[in-house]
Order: structure tokens, then C-alpha cells, then sequence
């Protein structure tokens, strides 16, 4: 009986050796194949912020999106650069406005606006964010005799939104919407 016994107890041993041998290599496995996806998320992330400092460094995009970005985009065409240039501007300003007779540079360009924008285009900027865009875009209609869109005349006609005027040396704060009703604010 001894001899089965241990023939019995010795196969159950090997078995249970093998079926840990097994085990352990599953888990040197799973710790080898877990390593390697580690590296590889470790690897894309070190590869996406270099692609971003690439980015960043060719001003394909600011370095922080909190901070204004001190080199201008790349506009697309003249038009852009013009609305670009007025949404700048703090205010609205008449032709002269000092005592040597200079041109203010919004004025400059408004008249390259009101040369090169075409009636949709000017029609599309009474809805700009910048009410000074709005007021030189709603000028350049009137001065082309062109058509306006009625709704985005009504929507100038209620907004509210604050704009300072300059007329010779003087500063009127006002309203989009009194600029376009009066004709004390012409731009000529």
C-alpha cells in the first residue's frame, strides 16, 4: 500500500507544483504585460506634450488658453484682418479728432471696409461681439446704400451695449443703439 500511496501523493504534489509553476508564470506574465501597457500610456503621454510644446512653440496655438496670445493669428483674407483691426479698437471715432486734421486709423479702416465688404458680409457683421464693429459695419450699409437684413437692424435697434464715441477732443459715452438712431454720430 505504501507504494500506491506515495505514487498517489506524489502526483498530487507534482500536480500542485505544476498548477503553481503555471500561476506564478500567469502572474510574471500579467506583471510583464502590465509594465509594457504602463510604458506605452507613459510613452503617448510624453509624446502628446511634446506635441504640444511643438504647437506652442510654432504659434500654432497659444501658450495658455488664459492668456491672450501676444502674436496675432494668421488671418485668412483682407476682410478678417480689417474686422480683426476694428474689434480692437476701444471706440468709435469720427474722421478727425485732434487739432492736426489726422485721419484716426479707424477710419482708415472703415473705408477699406466699406470698399472691399460686400453686402452680405456687412450684413453678417451687425451680429458681431464688438459693438464697435457693429457701428462701422451698420455706417458702411448706409454710405453703400445697401441693403440691410431688417432682424439684425432690429437686433442693433435693442442693443444696449456701451460705446464710447469720440467727436473732436470730446468722449460721449453711448449705446449702440443711439448711435444707430441719431445722425449727431455720423462718421464723416
Amino acid at each position: 500500500m505504501k507504494p500506491k500511496f506515495l505514487k498517489t501523493y506524489l502526483f498530487s504534489y507534482f500536480c500542485i507544483q505544476k498548477q503553481l509553476i503555471i500561476s506564478r508564470m500567469k502572474l510574471r506574465m500579467l506583471s510583464l504585460v502590465s509594465i509594457l501597457i504602463a510604458l506605452g500610456i507613459k510613452s503617448m503621454g510624453i509624446s502628446a506634450k511634446d506635441y504640444h510644446e511643438f504647437r506652442v512653440m510654432v504659434h500654432a496655438i497659444p501658450d495658455s488658453p488664459y492668456v491672450p496670445t501676444l502674436i496675432p493669428i494668421a488671418l485668412e483674407n483682407r476682410l478678417d484682418s480689417l474686422v480683426y483691426d476694428l474689434s480692437q479698437a476701444t471706440a468709435v471715432k469720427q474722421m478727425f479728432i485732434d487739432i492736426n486734421d489726422t485721419i484716426t486709423p479707424e477710419h482708415h479702416v472703415f473705408e477699406e471696409l466699406q470698399a472691399i465688404a460686400s453686402e452680405e458680409e456687412l450684413n453678417e457683421l451687425l451680429i458681431h461681439s464688438s459693438p464697435v464693429v457693429k457701428i462701422y459695419a451698420y455706417r458702411a450699409l448706409i454710405a453703400n446704400d445697401m441693403n440691410m437684413n431688417c432682424d439684425y437692424e432690429l437686433s442693433l435697434l435693442e442693443d444696449t451695449t456701451c460705446v464710447d464715441f469720440y467727436a473732436g477732443n470730446e468722449v460721449m459715452n453711448s449705446t449702440v443703439k443711439d448711435m444707430v438712431q441719431m445722425d449727431v454720430y455720423s462718421l464723416d
